[in-house]
């Protein structure tokens, strides 16, 4: 279930993107900041930020959901829902606001661009949805370890950084889908704790996105979609360990007990024995 609208870890991500996007927009310094950040970002260098925005690559993000599937499926389910909420957040968007990227508007010389030259629809990004729709998942449905949900925030922030250093996005961009993919994220975990039953993912339909992720963590070691072959090496070695752990995760699977008996057991446990003898008792009277 997602964490309480009470709760800093539902609220305050997009509360803080909001507040951004209206500053933003009240000070008209979106160009600015862009350059801004840009400018600074050299200082780390261009393999750290090609390495960080290869993990909002919607193919990585699959696979990185693939060891979930029995450790954590009601996670695992969440996490392909708020994939979808996310996706159609920003596709939706593009289709209707064509924002020229910043290779379109500004001099080559003004700012540092390293990567593919994309030049249209930049508004919102797309691996800023998808970055913050994983980590609203853990973050709003992970119980306890507040470090490790502050520090994928941290990771997440620095993914959507990275879409403006190597100049490709600008800051709204990288706010607006932040609050696409947390708005995946909630909707994701809310859909899956509408049905209260456990999700199982022993099932027919847990194999079958299993077999979906092991294809998507397989491409990634022959694909160069994401263009940039300094990442390569990452890209290949992520997706051999994501493969591996998905085949053993899936292995695992199938030695479980059927999804019926889970969910048996599980119906079995919500009733409680207590529950069942006196609900027997009452029908014959003698309760």
């Amino acid at each position: 279930m997602p964490a309480s609208l009470r709760s800093p870890w539902a609220w305050l991500p997009p509360a803080v993107a909001l507040a951004l996007v209206a500053g933003i927009l009240a000070t008209d310094t979106n160009r600015a900041l862009f350059l801004w950040l840009n400018h600074g970002g050299q200082a780390v260098g261009d393999p750290v930020w090609f390495h960080l925005t290869m993990l909002g690559d919607g193919a990585v993000a699959l696979a990185l959901v693939l060891p979930w599937i029995r450790r954590a499926p009601h996670l695992f389910w969440a996490a392909l829902l708020a994939g979808v909420v996310a996706g159609l957040w920003t596709q939706v968007t593009k289709e209707f606001i064509d924002v020229p990227r910043p290779l379109s508007v500004l001099a080559s010389d003004a700012f540092h661009h390293a990567g593919p030259a994309y030049r249209r629809v930049s508004f919102p990004s797309g691996h800023a949805a998808t970055v913050f729709a994983l980590a609203g998942i853990w973050a709003m449905g992970a119980q306890g370890r507040r470090l490790w949900r502050g520090l994928l925030l941290v990771l997440a922030s620095l993914v959507g950084l990275s879409r403006i250093m190597v100049g490709v996005h600008w800051p709204l961009d990288i706010l607006w889908g932040m609050l696409g993919g947390w708005l995946g994220a909630w909707a994701g975990l809310a859909l899956q704790a509408r049905w209260r039953g456990p999700w199982p993912t022993a099932g027919p339909a847990g194999r079958v996105a299993g077999a979906v992720l092991m294809a998507v963590a397989a491409s990634l070691v022959v694909s160069r979609h994401i263009g940039i072959p300094a990442v390569l090496p990452a890209q290949r070695l992520l997706g051999v360990v994501c493969l591996a752990w998905g085949t053993w995760e899936m292995g695992c699977l199938s030695r479980a007990p059927p999804a019926r008996a889970v969910r048996l057991r599980w119906w079995l446990g919500r009733i409680g024995l207590v529950r069942l003898v006196q609900r027997v008792q009452r029908r014959r009277g003698d309760g």
